[in-house]
């Protein structure tokens, strides 16, 4: 196995990780999840995530194609890795408090009216319009994205299916749970699992913070 195959397939496992924490935050994109579940049926909700997965494809080509020398300065690498640890930090202390004062509340019990589009259209709109997905992409993500150019081809599309796996993961439990019933997804089992992923993101943020000073 070759350093750049390692390196993509720690970088893919980074990206699975990263991203099923910022899936699993409370937000638009969950809420109308399991709306369009309850509404719809789990095709229609499923079918959410291509528009998503899209979404961040055409992102990811314009980072290899368009920014792909710009990522690649050493000064604007240090700010990505400075700029997105510190975002991982704030997410990691707001999981974790979340999770300790169980304050994390699951969306299980939203029901609002489900959207006439197609869940494709409606799954590029909902994630454009949460800030939450914005933020996200423009520290966290572009600084995976840079470590991904860096390594070549193969580092993007690893970047690329370790991101997409986690929100599969995520939501296809989310949309069985919420199919099969709600006791799968418990507020206890929701804390426990988000307090892990909160742990992992303190120990990436303070990596990436270390890289980016050092």
């Amino acid at each position: 196995m070759t350093d750049a195959v390692r390196q993509a397939l720690a970088l893919g496992g980074a990206a699975f990780v990263v991203g099923l924490s910022g899936a699993m935050s409370p937000g638009p994109y969950l809420t109308m999840t399991i709306t369009r579940t309850l509404q719809r049926g789990k095709l229609s909700a499923a079918l959410m995530l291509v528009g998503h997965a899209l979404l961040e494809g055409a992102l990811l080509v314009g980072f290899a194609f368009g920014l792909q020398e710009f990522l690649k300065r050493p000064s604007v690498a240090s700010a990505l890795a400075v700029i997105g640890g510190a975002v991982l930090l704030w997410m990691g202390f707001d999981l974790m408090r979340g999770a300790v004062r169980g304050t994390i509340v699951s969306d299980l019990e939203s029901a609002e009216e489900p959207s006439r589009m197609g869940p494709v259209l409606h799954g590029v709109l909902v994630s454009l319009s949460n800030p939450y997905w914005t933020l996200w992409w423009a520290t966290i993500g572009v600084k995976l994205a840079a470590d991904g150019l860096a390594i070549g081809p193969i580092g993007i599309v690893a970047f690329f299916i370790g991101h997409e796996l986690a929100d599969i993961a995520w939501y296809g439990f989310v949309i069985f749970a919420v199919s099969a019933g709600r006791g799968l997804l418990s507020n206890r089992v929701y804390r426990v699992i988000i307090g892990v992923l909160a742990t992992f993101l303190l120990y990436l943020g303070v990596t990436f913070v270390l890289e980016g000073l050092g």
